[in-house]
This record gives C-alpha cells, sequence and structure tokens, in this order.
C-alpha cells in the first residue's frame, strides 16, 4: 500500500468512487459539511485501490497542499522554506484532526531524537508516588520542547529495547537494585541518562535526604525511644547511605547514651567494603555508624530483599518482640510512605493498644499523603517539591553535551512534615 497521497492518486480515487477530485479532498479532510455516505464511498474506493489514508494525508487535503510540504513544516531545518500564512494554516487544521508528527522517523532522518524515555519499574506504576513523579517529569521534559515516553521495565536487571536504541536522545532512570548493572550497560552502548538518585558515572538528583534523616533522627532522641531501627542498608544505594549518614550525624552530636540501634543489611554484604565505599562518597559518618554497628553484636542483621507487601509484616514481628515481649519502645525511621501506611494499617488492627508516637514511633519519606485525598494525614514524612526534582532532571536529560556547567549531582532540599507519629 502507498504511504501517502499524491494528486495524482487523488484523481484515481476520484475515478474509482465516481466523484470529482474536489469531493475526495473535502472527504480525506474531514470536513463536517461532507455527508457520511461520500466519506465511506471515497474510503472504500481508497481501500479497493489499496491506498492506506494517514493523518498527514489528512492533514495536507485539510491545508491544499503536499504531504511534502506537511512534512517540511515539521522538520526544524526545513520549516523556513514553508510560507507563514501557510505554515499557519497546516498547523490549525492538525490540530483540528489531532496529527502529531512521527518522532521516530523524525529521529531517524535526523539522526538526532527529541525523544526521552522514562525507565520505571512495572510495579511502580502503580504506586502514588511514581505516579506523580512521572506527572512532573512528563511535563518539565515537554517545556523543554521534547517528547517523554514512558518505557516500563519489565527485567529489572535489563532496560527497555526503546530506551537503548537510537530512537531516544536519552533516558531517566530511578535508583534501584539493579542500578550497577544498568550503568554498565549504558556504558556499552554509549546511551545517555540521568538517574533519580545517585551514581558516580550519571548526571544524578536526589532528595537531600542525610539532612532530612538527621532531624528525624534527632526527634526520635529527644522522644527517649529505646530501639532505632533504621530500616535497610544496602551497599550500591546511594539513598540508604544517605539515610545512614543523617542518622550517624544526629548520633553524633548526641551527649547522652544512644539507644538500641537495629539497620537490616544485604546478606551478602561486605560490611569492611561497604564502609569503603561510604567514605568514597564523602559520607563519612555512615562510614563510622557502620562499623561501630559491625563491631555491636545483634545490631546488623543480613536480610534477604523482600516484596514490598512482605516487609510490614516483617516488622510487625519485630515490634510484636520489643514492644509485646520486652516493653521497648521503638521508633521506625527508614522506610518509604508507602511500606509506612502499610504498617500502620497493621498497627491498627492488631495492635489498637499501642499508641502512636508513644510506643512505636513511625516516620515515611516522600510525602505521599496529600496526593491520596482519603487518608487521614497522621504518618510524620520528609517532603520536598517534586516539580523542582522534575525541573533539574529534565534540565539535564536535554542538556547532552550542550552544557558543561551544570554540576554531575544536584540535591533538592528536604523538609520534615510533623504530624505527631513519632
Amino acid at each position: 500500500m502507498k504511504k501517502s497521497i499524491s494528486n495524482r492518486d487523488v484523481e484515481r480515487i476520484a475515478q474509482h468512487a465516481r466523484l470529482e477530485p474536489c469531493q475526495v479532498r473535502q472527504a480525506l479532510a474531514l470536513r463536517g459539511e461532507v455527508p457520511a455516505e461520500i466519506v465511506e464511498q471515497v474510503m472504500a474506493s481508497a481501500r479497493a485501490l489499496r491506498y492506506t489514508i494517514s493523518a498527514r494525508d489528512r492533514v495536507a487535503m485539510a491545508a491544499n497542499t503536499s504531504v511534502a510540504t506537511v512534512n517540511r513544516a515539521y522538520r526544524p531545518d526545513a520549516r523556513h522554506l514553508v510560507r507563514p500564512d501557510l505554515l499557519r494554516h497546516i498547523e490549525e487544521e492538525a490540530a483540528r484532526l489531532g496529527y502529531t508528527p512521527d518522532l521516530v522517523a523524525q529521529a531517524r532522518r535526523n539522526q538526532g531524537s527529541p525523544i526521552v524515555a522514562l525507565c520505571v519499574e512495572m510495579s511502580h506504576l502503580f504506586n502514588p508516588y511514581h505516579a506523580q513523579m512521572l506527572f512532573h517529569l512528563m511535563r518539565a521534559v515537554l517545556d523543554r520542547g521534547l517528547h517523554p515516553v514512558i518505557t516500563p521495565v519489565t527485567d529489572p536487571g535489563s532496560l527497555p529495547d526503546l530506551a537503548q536504541s537510537g530512537v531516544t536522545s536519552s533516558m531517566v532512570l530511578w535508583e534501584g537494585p539493579h542500578t550497577g548493572q544498568h550503568v554498565r550497560l549504558l556504558a556499552a552502548t554509549g546511551r545517555r541518562a540521568v538517574m533519580i538518585g545517585r551514581d558516580e558515572a550519571l548526571p544524578s538528583v536526589a532528595p537531600d535526604w542525610s539532612t532530612a534523616s538527621a532531624t528525624l533522627t534527632r526527634r526520635a532522641l529527644e522522644a527517649g525511644y529505646d530501639v532505632l531501627h533504621l530500616g535497610y542498608f544496602s551497599r550500591d544505594r546511594w539513598l540508604t547511605g544517605a539515610r545512614l549518614e543523617g542518622v550517624a550525624r544526629a548520633l553524633h552530636a548526641h551527649d547522652a547514651p544512644w539507644p538500641e540501634l537495629r539497620l537490616w543489611t544485604d546478606p551478602g554484604l561486605n560490611r569492611a567494603d561497604a564502609a569503603a565505599r561510604l567514605r568514597q562518597r564523602d559520607q563519612l559518618h555512615a562510614a563510622d555508624l557502620l562499623e561501630h554497628l559491625n563491631a555491636t553484636p545483634g545490631a546488623l542483621e543480613p536480610r534477604s530483599a523482600l516484596p514490598a507487601s512482605a516487609i510490614p509484616t516483617e516488622l510487625m514481628t519485630e515490634l510484636n518482640s520489643r514492644i509485646g515481649e520486652r516493653g521497648q519502645r521503638v521508633a521506625l525511621l527508614g522506610m518509604s510512605d508507602i511500606t509506612a501506611r502499610q504498617l500502620l494499617r497493621l498497627l491498627g488492627t492488631e495492635r489498637p493498644d499501642w499508641q502512636l508516637g508513644a510506643q512505636v514511633g513511625l516516620v515515611g519519606y516522600d510525602n505521599i499523603e496529600p496526593l491520596l485525598g482519603y487518608l487521614d494525614p497522621v504518618l510524620t514524612t520528609v517532603a520536598y517539591d517534586m516539580e523542582v526534582l522534575a525541573q533539574c532532571v529534565a534540565d539535564r536529560a536535554a542538556a547532552g553535551d550542550r552544557h558543561r556547567d551544570l554540576p554531575p549531582f544536584a540535591t533538592v532540599p528536604t523538609q520534615v512534615i510533623d504530624r505527631h507519629s513519632l
């Protein structure tokens, strides 16, 4: 089938449909004044003659010009060749017909691409935080004249084929347990990416978790909790090191005896290597604290990675042991809002006698509660301006090699939202 319609093709369709060429043009332009039976007659003849009518053909018919001229109107290097009045007419008809240019074809033709791939894991597409973050990222990328495309990561150990192809100019990644694999793959293929999180090999943007974590730890110390559960630590994740750095700063400035500290770790963690990695990233207090915990019996507990839905159940087991059996007060400092919310539900059903902010202290990060209007905002959490973060990411995705003045790593200020759950 032909890919575009010429004047000669219009004449052939008109002859086959026993209509005038002007009627064919009006029918292909989807003008409201053209009777439906005429439109169907034209389309039936086009099918019989094996023509494919594209949205671009319809724009050309509506603007009374050629498909070649429509193509020039949407090519940055040829746009100036189209008369200004005709260019406006083409854009008006394109808007009426809902036509947008083929970005993939443009990328191949120009050996460049306006497409930015937003690579998010499939499971995160249903997460309120990631949904809101994608919204801000898409808007920020569009503001820079680029086109964001959500490309789900179906295999966490690899990247989507589309994101790695020449069709995209760059991609946006979230830091996670497979970041190392992704970075090695990018290096091998020569593709550009921006990381939400931190990796020294990529331009990166992240919230200032260390400052927020220090603030939350000071509150837990002032409240006199017996146990601080610091969440999960992984050597290759900047996020967990940044949170540990904040905890360590607060403890370092605390004159009184420390409460009991608990930290879950990757079972395969080489603790000496992890401390060295923290020092390499200038997280010196975190490195000292990790070494202290390593020397403290029972402070570090190896735990295999759990599905997100299983983490609250494991935490309830820990709380039952600490609060229910030993009468200790426990503050949980190292989990996302989603996990903290799931734990809140378990506490409400299994331990309604425990007072939030008394026997058990609970905080999260990402501040999803304003995103979900049906939630009662009770969770102390860490907030940051998602729009500011998205703008920083989009700047780096759009910059390429043109703006080397952008710092390779940027942090976005955070704010502790106190809702008295700690």
